[in-house]
């Protein structure tokens, strides 16, 4: 599957115009020979026909980097409003190499786009709740809140879904702060601030004081490809460290989420509030 038609269908959803990544996706099925391919676009092409979902919306213990319930979305131009440099190393697009990644990413952008869709997501996520206790649950690990309709809405399923602790990544800060003016952040969302936006220092600073901000997260370049078993390694974070300029205290991700401390994880900690997490760019 070429890269270019995967983002020609990705920005006709971005643009809400789902007859148009319809008919894309119907055309692509004339010429498509592999048969993963086959089978998840004609999924893709279901949902958009009925509204319904054909994938799982959520992940959970999915991936061996991250062992939280998940959600993810489409990345990238009108769907990351915020984006700026990061676009150049968004490790999202790497995923578009599988099939189900790709229209699953798809299919949750296409449900964000309507109140019932939503309430399918919502659905979704209260079949995990846990009969004691929380969980761990990471919002966006693909995508980013592309409106301040979208913050509205899952904020809302964070409020009536409080044993949900929640964290994220994100650039969509304006849309945050209309969000701010409305309404108060529900207290079981934490904000990490992603590094590679459109932001000035203005608009850092005020998302910086709204009551959900940990602090920032930052993709680092360290000069050469990094894998992902270097995260842990010593040698590399002091590396990575003199990359970053010594700038004060900062704390360097191991690679693997839920495993930086023997008391949850960081990005997701008030114990770690207004401290710069790291990565190599990677």
């Amino acid at each position: 599957m070429k890269f270019t038609t995967l983002k020609k269908i990705s920005k006709a959803i971005a643009d809400k115009d789902l007859k148009r990544a319809g008919n894309l996706i119907t055309k692509t099925l004339e010429t498509e020979t592999k048969i993963h391919w086959i089978r998840d676009l004609n999924k893709l092409l279901t949902c958009i026909e009925t509204g319904k979902p054909q994938f799982k919306i959520l992940a959970r213990d999915g991936n061996s980097k991250l062992p939280f319930l998940a959600f993810s979305s489409l990345p990238g131009v009108g769907h990351c409003p915020g984006a700026g440099d990061c676009l150049n190393f968004c490790y999202s697009f790497r995923s578009w190499r599988y099939p189900s990644s790709f229209c699953r990413q798809a299919q949750n952008s296409i449900l964000m786009q309507t109140n019932s869709g939503f309430d399918q997501i919502k659905q979704a996520i209260e079949k995990y709740k846990p009969k004691a206790g929380s969980i761990d649950f990471r919002l966006y690990v693909d995508g980013d809140f592309s409106s301040a309709g979208n913050v509205l809405a899952w904020m809302g399923i964070l409020e009536d879904n409080p044993w949900l602790n929640c964290y994220g990544y994100s650039k969509s800060w304006n849309e945050l702060l209309q969000y701010s003016e409305q309404a108060l952040f529900p207290d079981n969302y934490k904000l990490n601030l992603s590094s590679g936006s459109v932001h000035g220092k203005a608009i850092t600073d005020k998302v910086k004081a709204l009551s959900i901000t940990r602090g920032e997260f930052k993709a680092v370049s360290v000069g050469y490809k990094v894998t992902s078993k270097m995260h842990n390694d010593r040698a590399h974070q002091r590396e990575l460290r003199l990359a970053n300029g010594n700038n004060g205290k900062v704390f360097t991700c191991p690679g693997k989420c839920g495993t930086c401390t023997p008391k949850g994880h960081a990005c997701g900690s008030d114990r770690f509030k207004g401290i710069d997490i790291i990565i190599a760019v990677h």
